[in-house]
């Protein structure tokens, strides 16, 4: 999540259809520049080397949950083509790259990569703390869903559930206390060190010594290692 301010212009943008690296291309209709979807950066026209600053997105969570935390929440929706007959208006969304997900294959351009230090369709939770980036497999979230690491010297909590694929990144740091959490039960933790109950999807403290703080959410994104190391070359592992 991108915020379409920039050097006080607002922009507008779409998917251009080109990839780079075989990853997506967006272009903005002002300047017809084309941007990164992964890093945020111009990557060709006007603003070439601009970067757009990445939001810290919600956890990805289903809509139910969603819902639950956060109950006066406006849904954006695309109307159904009232020319379709009413049976197929109400067909689920069918994924037209289920076929792309299912294959070892990791672009359409042919190009060899070479960084195997995993596999290149394993799904990481991409992390990025100022300038210093960090991947988490999704294995790494096999026996508990929470890890406390640290990202650029900067103490992190990475959440992924495996079951809902929700996903969040917060610093584990409030007023100047650098906190350890303990095992999730589902989107609920407790930190070890205050003996404070934490909401992981609005990242507030719900009982405790710290209860209504918030936990400051990070950038992050589920995404392929393939695409997340082509753009950061750097990037660590978490192991």
């Amino acid at each position: 999540m991108y915020s379409r301010e920039l050097d006080g212009e607002t922009y507008t943008f779409g998917v251009s259809g080109k990839l780079l690296r075989d990853a997506l291309l967006m272009y903005d209709h002002q300047t017809r520049s084309l941007w990164s979807h992964i890093t945020g950066e111009a990557m060709a026209g006007e603003l070439k080397g601009k970067r757009l600053k990445m939001l810290a997105g919600t956890p990805r969570i289903n809509w139910k949950d969603w819902k639950r935390n956060h109950p006066l929440t406006k849904v954006l929706s695309v109307p159904s083509d009232p020319r379709r007959p009413e049976k197929l208006r109400q067909d689920p969304i069918v994924d037209n790259y289920a076929q792309y997900h299912a294959s070892p294959i990791a672009g359409i351009s042919g190009t060899r990569y070479t960084d195997d230090r995993l596999m290149d369709k394993a799904l990481v939770v991409g992390v990025r703390v100022n300038e210093s980036y960090r991947a988490y497999p999704f294995r790494s979230f096999r026996r508990r869903s929470v890890i406390n690491d640290e990202v650029g010297n900067a103490p992190v909590l990475a959440f992924h559930d495996l079951k809902s694929n929700a996903t969040a990144v917060f610093l584990r740091t409030v007023e100047g206390q650098t906190l350890t959490f303990e095992q999730a039960r589902g989107y609920t933790v407790k930190d070890t060190t205050t003996d404070t109950t934490w909401n992981l999807i609005t990242g507030m403290a719900t009982k405790g010594k710290l209860k209504g703080h918030t936990l400051e959410r990070l950038p992050a994104m589920n995404i392929y290692w393939f695409a997340w190391a082509r753009y950061h070359p750097g990037t660590t592992i978490y192991k």
